[in-house]
């Protein structure tokens, strides 16, 4: 059994994405330098060994208050400082342009998603939460949640297009969301 990715990685993995994102469509816009370099990713984890076959329900308790936490650090954090960071390659325009059209429609797909997974999620709460909802509503949920989450692995692997490097372990969050 593969080690499980520390979740504060991953979010930071997350982080490292958007920020590059948001980097490169500047630079896209004009908006700053072509010179201004995306912050750093996160360091791949290293591989320690693996996990117990049998994960018990503190140990669930314990990492779900560990990601909930996680979420709001990530809402008070500020930006990543940029004073060392990762270059954009020297790619040609066109496929700059084509970089930037897919990172755009997948900022876009991911939006919409999102929207939908909030409907759904209200539409759980008028049956008192995910627990006690249909299944097509839980179902659509899952649907929704991993749909994002290709989207992200989509724009890291963009990213990686752009700058040469990408956030590690973005991976696990397909197979979360799948479960």
């Amino acid at each position: 059994m593969k080690k499980a990715a520390d979740p504060e990685k991953v979010a930071n993995g997350v982080n490292w994405v958007f920020s590059a994102v948001s980097n490169f469509l500047k630079i896209r816009k004009k908006e700053q330098g072509v010179n201004t370099p995306a912050p750093l990713p996160p360091e791949p984890e290293a591989e320690h060994g693996e996990l117990p076959a049998e994960i018990d329900d503190l140990e669930v308790e314990a990492k779900s208050t560990a990601v909930n936490a996680i979420a709001k650090k990530l809402e008070q954090e500020e930006a990543i400082p940029l004073e060392k960071g990762v270059p954009l390659l020297d790619l040609k325009d066109f496929e700059m342009d084509q970089l930037a059209s897919e990172t755009e429609s997948l900022l876009k797909q991911i939006s919409t998603y999102l929207n939908n997974l909030h409907f759904e999620e209200e539409k759980a709460a008028q049956f008192g939460g995910v627990t006690f909802a249909p299944p097509i509503v839980m179902n659509t949920i899952r649907i929704q949640q991993q749909e994002v989450a290709k989207r992200v692995v989509r724009l890291n692997q963009c990213m990686q297009k752009a700058y040469g490097v990408a956030a590690p372990d973005l991976e696990v969050l397909i197979a979360a969301s799948q479960n």
